[in-house]
């Protein structure tokens, strides 16, 4: 038994790594930095002899500091401890840029951009040269034309000529950019497919210039259809021609039906759970149809969709939906029943506008009243959502609007107007952060107690104002009850600041009200909290104080999801 594990043990004594650790003298900054990240790299054998270790360091340490244009350093290693070595430096002067021949040709000479990053790349005749930034230089020329469509670019020259003597390095390079290419056809790899409606989620034409990065949000584009779990956009580098670049598309379908059980919980309305099945692809026109269950313990929904997309089936579309509400919040019970139809467009500057007809049918109890309602509201939408940085974006703004109107000509119980609106505004620099939200609403309609429960406003919560009870601010009848009110505006204000890399801290202040007739004192409530940055948005966990009352304790409210 022994004489088999024997060979094993040898193997793994020989090959266990010894761990060391240095300290540095003469150096400091970008110096330090980079020796370090050469020395700690290295790894030896536990039986390595201080003679080993103190050469390969003293090299390791010289092509550390060569690569930043520091030729002329004096190394000494040696150790001081059990396992512990110094590196002392004296590293003299640095490499001076000599000659400096850059040439670009072809047609990025009429491009901005090229010139730019020769301009910023550090390097400048007369001042101090540094392997680090030619090696950036050339791999940024590269990064560029491969993004911007020089699929011909070339180096016909790349060369230093170091003089260890005069301290000096002399650098040619000479760059042929070559044509610039055009976008050409999109060629999708599945015959059976409208490919009309996918190239047009393409936000470029047959003879724009080529850009990679159109070409990944094509690719995104493809995948927020959600028809597909396998996307492939590429260029056809192969068969390029006559300055234009085809694009080969490559979709795989996804299984005819999915299911998704998910869930959540936030102060408002606690812990949810959520069902949906999916059939992404009904037919060769691309309809879709899905099906969502959500339940919480104050309200429950169901949710039937049948999608026909016409231009492209993002956000150009018509929706058929069915669904039922059952809510019972306070002072509020709702049971409702909604069948809409939905016609979206897509402009060019980002608003997508819709059309909508609803059949509402409502049975309710607001406070001490009992009714039921039945209403047909067609009316409009406009949308715009702008984001930058991702899914933890730095920028952005979302605008929302909506009208609908009802009327007994078309089969309403009663005659009204109601109009909601959203505005988020998001700007960030550096670790701080500014969120601002405005959300408005009126009804107008001569007795408020013909508007169902579901269409009355409220304010309070997570996504209101911090400090209160999930909608409990709203006019109170003669017993004290909730009862609704014809008017909704709120405002927030949001500071926060990073302090680690997922995680910030946040201030706030919120106000606004839900009113009848604007009599009623603003609530305001103000606090602070905590956001962890996960894949899903932040985890947001605040702590706010209501300021309408002094009695009005302080409230927990935690939420998730994206800021915007």
């Amino acid at each position: 038994m022994l004489g088999r594990l024997l060979p094993i043990i040898v193997v793994m004594i020989a090959f266990s790594v010894k761990a060391l650790d240095f300290d540095y003298q003469g150096l400091d900054g970008s110096l330090k930095d980079n020796v370090k990240v050469y020395l700690e790299a290295q790894t030896f054998p536990e039986n390595s002899s201080d003679r080993r270790i103190i050469s390969a360091s003293t090299e390791q340490t010289k092509n550390a500091l060569r690569a930043l244009g520091y030729y002329q350093s004096k190394i000494l290693v040696s150790r001081t401890d059990e396992e512990r070595f110094l590196v002392a430096v004296e590293v003299g002067k640095p490499l001076l840029v000599n000659q400096l021949n850059i040439d670009l040709t072809g047609a990025a000479t009429r491009d901005s951009r090229f010139k730019k990053v020769i301009v910023n790349s550090g390097l400048v005749k007369g001042q101090s040269f540094s392997h680090v930034a030619y090696d950036n230089l050339k791999a940024e020329l590269n990064r560029l034309a491969s993004r911007y469509g020089y699929f011909d670019a070339a180096y016909s020259q790349a060369e230093i000529k170091i003089s260890i003597k005069q301290n000096t390095a002399d650098i040619f390079l000479s760059y042929d950019s070559g044509p610039r290419y055009h976008f050409g056809d999109i060629i999708f790899s599945n015959p059976d497919l409208p490919q009309q409606m996918f190239a047009n989620l393409a936000d470029f034409k047959q003879e724009d210039k080529y850009d990679a990065k159109k070409v990944g949000q094509f690719n995104q584009r493809l995948g927020e259809t959600d028809y597909f779990q396998l996307i492939s956009v590429r260029p056809d580098l192969d068969n390029r021609h006559e300055q234009q670049i085809d694009l080969l598309v490559d979709l795989g379908l996804k299984p005819r039906d999915t299911i998704e059980v998910g869930g959540g919980i936030t102060t408002d309305i606690g812990p949810r759970v959520r069902l949906k099945w999916n059939r992404p692809w009904v037919n060769d026109k691309g309809h879709s149809l899905s099906f969502e269950l959500e339940a919480a313990q104050p309200k429950q929904s169901a949710l039937f969709v049948y999608r026909i997309p016409m231009n492209n089936p993002v956000d150009d579309y018509l929706d058929i939906q069915a669904g039922y509400l059952l809510e019972k919040t306070n002072d509020t019970e709702s049971d409702k029943i909604v069948i809409s139809t939905t016609r979206q467009w897509s402009w060019d500057n980002g608003w997508t506008p819709s059309v909508f007809v609803k059949w509402q049918h409502e049975e309710y109890v607001q406070a001490n009243q009992q009714s039921v309602s039945n209403l047909v509201l067609p009316g409009v939408n406009w949308a715009r959502l702008r984001t930058r940085g991702g899914l933890d974006p730095y920028w952005g703004d979302n605008l929302q609007a909506s009208i609908e109107v009802g009327h007994p000509y078309w089969g309403s119980d009663v005659e009204l107007l109601r109009y909601t609106s959203l505005a988020k505004w998001l700007r960030a620099y550096q670790k701080h952060r500014l969120l601002l939200r405005v959300d408005l609403g009126g009804v107008l309609v001569d007795n408020l107690s013909d508007v169902p429960a579901s269409m009355r406003f409220f304010a309070g919560g997570d996504q209101s104002i911090r400090g209160y009870d999930y909608k409990t601010i709203s006019p109170t009848n003669n017993q004290g009850q909730l009862i609704g009110g014809k008017y909704l505006v709120t405002g927030s204000a949001e500071y926060n600041y990073q302090f680690a890399k997922n995680w910030r801290v946040a201030t706030f202040v919120d106000a606004g009200t839900a009113t009848n007739d604007f009599s009623e004192p603003t609530s305001v409530g103000v606090g602070m909290g905590i956001r962890w940055i996960t894949l899903i948005g932040p985890l947001r966990v605040d702590i706010a104080k209501g300021l309408q009352n002094e009695s009005d304790p302080w409230r927990l409210h935690f939420s998730i999801g994206p800021d915007l």
